[in-house]
């Protein structure tokens, strides 16, 4: 019985000439399959809401120059208020908060202590908001983002540090008041202890000990990754309720809009025009 591959006279059939404008098809289909793989690979997942990204930079700022806006506005998109009101922890043990843990409106403010915006904002902005903490109307709550210069990430373990004595924003004082708006500074453990001392933490050698645990290191690094999957890639950053600030803004814009978020939220009165 001969092989049905084989022709007994002739040996092995000889394999088909394949036709080139076939193969040709058959190439193109094969790079445009492969294009399409591969953009489907890379494209970021937009099946949920995600936070707008900002740099580092006052992103508010040409609205306000234009007039166009005097407070931020009010979300209304389901999936991105989820992702806003879901930041807010209002926790009475929360070392890195201040005012009413009920207070009506809780602005969430993502920072870096070497942010030069970061810096104008804690010394112009946050002190001008003090009144606010004070009767009852407004709670901050501190998110570490720690990025701009490589020793961010330690300036941020300083800071829960002090937190653990009961002095974080006393320590927060005390950095931004050291630091130039128009500068990244860098930050060393002996100068970190310097403003922790000047900030009033009791125990220091306690206070470097929890800067340099593990435990610290990798809560700063999960705090970084988690505003990175939030979409939030720049600071500062402020979620005030249903509102969220993009960038440094003045004074008058981030009041208008935590007075405006207190009446929403049935905890203020109408904000003068």
């Amino acid at each position: 019985m001969t092989s049905p591959n084989h022709d007994t006279a002739t040996g092995p059939r000889p394999a088909s000439r394949s036709n080139p404008i076939v193969v040709t098809l058959l190439i193109v289909i094969a790079i445009l399959l492969a294009v399409i793989a591969i953009i489907l690979a890379i494209r970021p997942d937009r099946s949920s809401a995600e936070v707008p990204a900002t740099a580092e930079a006052p992103a508010t700022a040409s609205a306000q120059a234009s007039g166009a806006q005097t407070a931020a506005p009010s979300q209304t998109d389901p999936d991105l208020l989820a992702i806003l009101h879901g930041e807010v922890k209002r926790d009475p043990a929360d070392a890195q908060a201040k005012g009413d843990v009920d207070a009506p409106v809780v602005m969430v403010i993502y920072s870096d202590f070497a942010c030069p915006y970061c810096t104008l904002f804690a010394q112009e902005v946050d002190p001008a908001l003090e009144d606010l903490v004070e009767d009852g109307t407004l709670r901050v709550e501190w998110r570490d983002l720690a990025q701009i210069t490589e020793t961010s990430p330690l300036a941020a373990q300083a800071g829960i540090a002090a937190g653990n004595q009961g002095k974080f924003w006393e320590f927060h004082d005390a950095v931004y008041a050291a630091t130039d708006p128009s500068e990244h500074p860098e930050y060393t453990e002996d100068s970190l202890v310097a403003l922790a001392e000047q900030a009033g933490v009791p125990d220091l050698d306690q206070f470097r000990t929890d800067m340099t645990a593990a435990e610290t290191v990798q809560a700063v690094a999960d705090a970084k990754q988690h505003a990175y999957d939030l979409g939030i890639k720049g600071t500062p950053f402020f979620i005030v309720n249903d509102a969220y600030v993009s960038g440094y803004a003045p004074e008058d814009y981030m009041r208008a809009t935590i007075l405006e978020q207190a009446v929403a939220a049935g905890g203020g009165a109408t904000p003068a025009p």
